[in-house]
């Protein structure tokens, strides 16, 4: 080696020792002074989170899009905000706007310098050591809204389990999920739920209300307890479960339409019936007596007089609900493989 590398490679050498030294310096100057040296702050089970506070008043639409991260959504909260645990600086991107939160998670320590963006996350050295320090630890998503909060919109897609809870908030819920669960308990919403599952997954709603709901699967088991919804209820899965336990002791007021393609359909545990089973339960109230419009004599108009009113024959068609795509006040559960259980 020649002299000239050797002096180099003595002087790098001597620099990171001094780099090491100012580093354990600093930190302990820091801590002395109560400065931190992270954005995020650990708790006792060494967990590190990082919470945004968002106006619940303006804020309408919410995009959460994630990996495999866990996200929650809670109701009954005191303010509006979300919580990032186990997320780094730099491998999120969080946006908030008057009206939107957009939120995407990004894995790769390379993130923390967005050049496809044009964007420098990059807050130090101390990162990517922070990174290292807690980047296998399990990370999630806590979102918190108040009763009083104005969104429409939420939607969320995740590799993992997804938790809605004691949401009274009139919000469209969209959930995309893979691999993952979805778990929806009193929540209460005079819009819409729906969940569009990829791959193997439970859905369990408990305790719910909703104007319509949708359960899309390839291979799903939904069980659907204590919950009624307004207009309609749609759920198509491949392959799976359907476990119905029904409030009301009949579906009076809605279409009926069940089919279970290699399964079988129980109906309140006591009539079985093979892989279909439809009927008409709405029950039109009339104030009429039988044969009243037969006995009703017509008028007689004076030659040369026209109707005042053309009788005229509606043809309107039943309204369709657009979410679940079925018409309005009907329950449609299709399974392609397994069996249909209502009680």
């Amino acid at each position: 080696m020649k002299p000239t590398s050797i002096i180099f490679l003595i002087i790098s050498v001597m620099l990171a020792l001094v780099g090491i030294l100012l580093c354990f310096t600093a930190t302990n100057m820091a801590n002395d002074q109560g400065v931190a040296i992270f954005t995020q702050t650990g708790d006792a089970d060494s967990n590190y989170t990082t919470k945004k506070e968002f106006n619940g008043d303006s804020v309408r639409k919410l995009v959460i899009t994630m990996t495999e991260v866990d996200v929650n959504v809670y109701g009954g909260a005191e303010s509006n905000y979300i919580e990032l645990v186990n997320f780094p600086d730099g491998t999120y991107d969080l946006s908030v706007s008057k009206s939107t939160l957009q939120l995407s998670d990004k894995t790769a320590i390379t993130n923390l310098i967005d050049i496809d963006n044009l964007k420098i996350n990059f807050n130090g050295f101390r990162d990517y050591l922070h990174y290292f320090k807690y980047k296998d630890r399990e990370r999630k998503i806590n979102l918190y809204f108040t009763d009083n909060a104005e969104a429409i919109n939420l939607t969320i897609s995740s590799e993992a389990d997804i938790t809605l809870s004691d949401l009274r908030i009139n919000c469209d819920y969209k959930l995309n999920l893979t691999d993952g669960d979805v778990t929806i308990s009193n929540v209460k919403t005079t819009s819409s739920i729906q969940i569009e599952s990829t791959q193997d997954s439970k859905v369990n709603l408990l305790a719910t209300s909703v104007n319509d709901l949708r359960i899309d699967g390839v291979t799903a088991y939904a069980s659907v307890k204590s919950t009624s919804f307004t207009r309609s209820m749609y759920v198509n899965i491949k392959s799976g479960s359907v476990d119905y336990d029904r409030i009301e002791e009949d579906f009076t007021g809605f279409n009926l339409y069940l089919k279970a393609g290699t399964g079988t359909i129980s109906y309140f545990n006591e009539l079985k019936y093979g892989d279909y089973y439809e009927k008409n339960y709405i029950d039109i109230d009339s104030n009429e007596e039988p044969g009243e419009d037969e006995t009703e004599e017509p008028s007689e108009d004076e030659p040369g007089d026209t109707p005042d009113e053309e009788e005229t024959t509606s043809t309107e068609e039943p309204s369709v609900s657009p979410v679940t795509g079925a018409d309005a006040y009907s329950v449609t559960i299709i399974l392609g493989e397994g069996n249909i259980k209502i009680y």
